[in-house]
């Protein structure tokens, strides 16, 4: 195992007879990174490889079942704003499994003009399960937000993903007039393309939410993948969840892929549904009854 903390800092300049700078001063940006391998060994999924540096850090809480242990990411930041980059790197080699979460929900707060950048990079080797599960990200008045997942899975691997995004704190009633959101989603399988997804909403969030065929009023939406080479196996489980949830879901099977798309009026409704929908597909997926990461239980 390898671990490495990093500070950066800006270089001392020297003086010289250059006029001063006149202009505003550059705003701080946080910035920060995590990387983790797993490998496959006697008495479970074990931890080969640690990098963090900046506000990235991770830590790994004791959990009953070594088959599937826990990575809880934390930004230490304690959000995002213009100009904030946050980057992870997962690999799961062979036959490894692991749950990857978030400590809490990821706030996106105003910027003055720049995008916060949230990027992961998730490479799943042969018969590896990786469960991709942070906790909502939360936009802001004026926030600016560009996130993309890109995932590498090889043949016999296995996935269950989710990401979901709240319009403001629906408990204090807030409204987003002005903020920009771009999220996407790459999927390889083998090298061959999968699946492609980019969903952009800018401006009037709360004008553009409320047109049917955008969110239909929705205040919070979250997209959940399940990833098997016999996905279709888990279809009907899907979609019977989805029916029973009490939000508004619905699921479509391309391949080895099952889409969920979970639309919520409220942050308790949002959160409410997706433990049904995840403690449910996470069983079908792995064949345990594996409950969700305790963090999910302080929100």
């Amino acid at each position: 195992m390898t671990y490495e903390n990093i500070l950066l800092s800006e270089p001392v300049v020297p003086e010289t007879s250059a006029k001063p700078r006149t202009g505003p001063a550059a705003l701080a940006r946080s910035e920060g990174r995590v990387e983790l391998t797993f490998r496959r060994k006697e008495g479970g999924s074990k931890l080969a490889h640690l990098y963090q540096r900046g506000c990235g850090r991770v830590r790994f809480p004791t959990v009953d079942h070594a088959d599937y242990p826990e990575a809880v990411l934390i930004n230490t930041a304690g959000g995002l704003t213009g100009g904030d980059h946050m980057s992870y790197l997962v690999r799961l080699e062979e036959g490894a499994g692991l749950t990857v979460s978030g400590q809490a929900a990821e706030k996106i707060y105003r910027s003055v003009g720049s995008m916060a950048t949230i990027e992961a990079e998730m490479h799943v080797g042969k018969k590896a399960i990786l469960e991709w599960l942070p906790q909502e990200t939360i936009l802001f008045e004026k926030s600016r937000l560009r996130r993309m997942n890109r995932l590498y899975l090889e043949a016999g691997s296995r996935l269950i993903a989710l990401e979901a995004t709240l319009f403001g704190r629906t408990a204090h009633g807030e409204v987003l007039r002005s903020a920009s959101l771009r999220d996407g989603w790459k999927i390889w399988r083998d090298g061959r393309l999968l699946w492609l997804d980019n969903f952009v909403l800018e401006g009037d969030i709360h004008g553009n939410s409320l047109r049917p065929a955008v969110l239909d009023g929705a205040k919070g939406m979250a997209t959940i993948l399940i990833a098997d080479d016999d996905a279709e196996n888990y279809l009907e489980a899907a979609r019977e969840t989805a029916r029973e949830c009490g939000v508004r879901a619905a699921v479509t099977s391309r391949e080895e892929l099952l889409i969920v798309r979970v639309l919520a009026n409220s942050g308790y409704e949002l959160r409410k549904s997706l433990t049904q929908i995840l403690t449910k597909m996470r069983t079908e997926l792995t064949g345990h009854s594996v409950e969700l990461p305790k963090v999910w239980e302080n929100q």
